[in-house]
């Protein structure tokens, strides 16, 4: 690639950056373009080199914010075909929403949380992404977690448990957005990890000796690319 090849690729990519960060502040419609140029540093005709339009912009912005969705699948996993598959998946899952401000690019998670308070067009996106992807191993899971009976009682949907758990995750991560969490919660980290995985797997029937034989041995830290996705 010639060296003006690459810088124009790197412009391309600040003012993507940029944009995602404006974008997820004012969402489509309280985005401008001369906000977006002066975050990159570049000028706005700039941006219309590169990008026809905002929205234009905006598609590309969402486009890269997928692309990042399908990283953190790759970097995360899915869950293993056991009982330690389910409770590393929450365990991991609730650790992001806990560290959700500490992460490289915690502005891909607020054009989410934005696309949920406007027309959720890109929200709707994600999530139906994610349960496609999920759903399979997660139903794997279960099963196998209740053929050992480390799962008993009534049956929850497996699509069910995947969005009532993100629900809550969701909020954990709004929560902890700001400079100021907004929620104070009881205990340290650490004691609030483990409340909310032993909330969520009890209200699916995980027995209390399945959850403490696992959560131990389940990875904690989040991928630093991940999201809720």
């Amino acid at each position: 690639m010639t060296r003006k090849r690459l810088i124009g690729a790197d412009r391309r990519a600040s003012i993507l950056e940029a944009a995602t960060k404006v974008f997820a502040e004012h969402g489509l419609d309280g985005a401008k373009t001369q906000k977006i140029a002066a975050e990159a540093k570049v000028s706005e005709a700039l941006i219309f080199r590169h990008f026809q339009s905002k929205n234009h912009l905006y598609r590309a912005v969402l486009r890269k914010l997928i692309s990042d969705q399908n990283e953190s699948f790759n970097v995360a996993g899915l869950p293993t075909p056991d009982t330690a598959g389910l409770v590393q998946t929450m365990k991991v899952y609730f650790a992001f929403a806990l560290n959700s401000r500490t992460q490289p690019h915690p502005e891909r998670i607020r054009v989410l949380y934005a696309s949920l308070a406007g027309d959720g067009a890109y929200a709707r996106l994600i999530y139906r992404r994610a349960l496609r992807i999920s759903i399979g191993p997660l139903q794997r899971a279960l099963d196998a977690a209740r053929a050992t009976g480390d799962l008993v009682g009534e049956p929850v949907d497996a699509a069910n448990f995947m969005a009532l758990t993100e629900h809550i995750g969701s909020y954990v991560t709004i929560s902890r957005l700001p400079d100021k969490p907004i929620i104070q919660y009881s205990g340290n980290d650490e004691e609030l990890l483990r409340q909310l995985v032993w909330f969520c797997g009890r209200g699916i029937g995980l027995t209390e000796e399945a959850l403490r034989r696992h959560f131990d041995g389940a990875a904690a830290k989040p991928p630093s690319s991940a999201g809720q996705e």
